[in-house]
């Protein structure tokens, strides 16, 4: 006989005790990572007879965010479908709908997954779930950072920090923190990106949320590594790496082996960087990952271009192009066009590169961060014959670099960037004086 279980998430009478613990038994694997055992007892209370569609939607997303975190896209889809299917009231709908624009952006259809999170914000505020706002918010504000947008995204981002305050949501406000680190970091604005990835770590250990602390860990080592603080920034990422093995949290390995195979070849490894880079293209090409797939293809292209590998540069640049064309978003087409003018200036084509560098640098100039766009600057500057126009490059990226250098806290950060040495022949070409910045 059916009785009323109640729970935190479940008022109702028609769910069993039965169905309810082993609900919660899934809860508790998820909780703790364990995915795949999440996923058996979610599948196991689905399978109770008479449980009403409310707890069915809800159990459906829950295990669709497992096999998500385990790179099992298409069921996870599947699941959010079926959740949104079932789903009766507005507030499950808003949920299942939220999640769903998450693995959308995933795949890289930014378009489909804003028009997604914009739905999903409208059934949220028509709920009052400040659970799904925030979320909705949060998804709007990377989609934003992804295409470039960083006003946006930060605008997007702090009210989804807010919504997530009221709501107590500890965890949700450390992943909001996650991303606007990753938005500053957009942006070249290092020190409040550190602080902000700091203090989301600070939060995921202490809620033993053992993947995202991986995730913040790769991205302080990222921090690291954009400065030239390379020790430090191989450090993070070895770290990370070993604990996403350690966690099975291999959604997380691609971006980690690519911050690896980009710290490797600075410190002139060249070959086991470019094999960890080559590992990362082949996890991000089987999830399907865009983004991460751009990442790779432009570090390969930089790499393989230092080395004198031509063909291999090649054959990344290319396949850079078409990965920009499927983003549609003008970051990637300004990297992808910055790595085909520096390709065809080592080829010797030196006019058909100022051309490519020039569309890099129009695609650039609102959705790529000072990090690049100083070398992008700097690059120019070897790359046209005037030399009025060089020392003009040269001034505007000495002009990035003293914006990226100035609000460095660490005074020991702030040298080593000052002084790495690409760094150190821009300002001293731009005749500026290191120890003034």
């Amino acid at each position: 006989m059916s009785e009323t279980a109640l729970s935190g998430l479940f008022h109702m009478p028609g769910i069993s005790a039965t169905a309810m613990a082993t609900y919660q038994e899934g809860r508790q694997a998820a909780s703790n990572q364990q995915h795949q055992d999440a996923i058996r007892y979610y599948t196991e209370a689905l399978e109770f007879e008479g449980t009403p569609n409310a707890f069915k939607a809800r159990t459906l997303e829950y295990r669709g965010l497992c096999y998500w975190l385990l790179g099992q896209f298409d069921q996870a889809e599947a699941d959010y479908r079926q959740s949104l299917a079932l789903s009766a009231d507005s507030d499950q709908v808003a949920r299942a709908r939220v999640r769903l624009g998450e693995i959308t952006d995933f795949r890289g259809d930014y378009a489909e997954a804003s028009r997604i999170f914009r739905q999903a914000l409208q059934e949220a505020l028509a709920a009052e779930n400040l659970l799904v706002i925030g979320r909705a918010r949060r998804g709007l504000g990377i989609i934003s950072r992804r295409q470039g947008n960083t006003e946006e995204a930060i605008s997007h981002l702090t009210q989804g920090l807010v919504a997530f305050r009221q709501a107590g949501e500890v965890r949700e406000q450390a992943r909001v923190l996650t991303s606007l680190g990753r938005t500053r970091h957009a942006r070249g604005e290092y020190q409040p990106a550190l602080s902000a990835h700091q203090e989301a770590l600070t939060i995921f250990q202490s809620v033993n949320d053992r993947w995202r602390v991986v995730q913040s860990l790769n991205d302080i080592g990222e921090c690291h590594q954009a400065l030239y603080d390379i020790e430090n920034a191989l450090h993070f990422h070895e770290k990370a790496l070993a604990l996403a093995t350690e966690y099975n949290a291999n959604l997380l390995k691609p971006e980690i082996q690519r911050n690896l195979g980009v710290d490797l070849v600075a410190c002139g490894r060249y070959q086991d960087g470019l094999n960890y880079l080559q590992e990362a293209l082949i996890g991000a090409t089987a999830m399907n990952n865009h983004e991460q797939r751009a990442l790779i293809l432009y570090n390969i292209v930089r790499a393989t271009l230092r080395q004198g590998q031509m063909d291999a540069a090649g054959g990344a640049a290319k396949d850079l192009d078409e990965v920009a064309e499927e983003l549609d978003a003008d970051r990637y087409r300004a990297l992808a066009s910055f790595a085909r003018g520096e390709l065809l200036f080592y080829q010797g084509e030196r006019e058909a590169a100022v051309a490519e560098l020039n569309q890099a640098m129009l695609a650039a100039q609102t959705s790529v961060d000072r990090g690049v766009l100083w070398k992008l600057h700097a690059t120019m500057s070897h790359v046209v014959d005037n030399e009025d126009i060089a020392n003009v490059h040269r001034t505007i990226a000495a002009e990035f670099i003293r914006q990226t250098a100035e609000p460095l806290q660490d005074p020991k950060l702030k040298s080593g960037f000052v002084y790495a040495p690409p760094v150190l022949a821009i300002l001293h070409a731009a005749g500026i004086d290191p120890d003034k910045l």
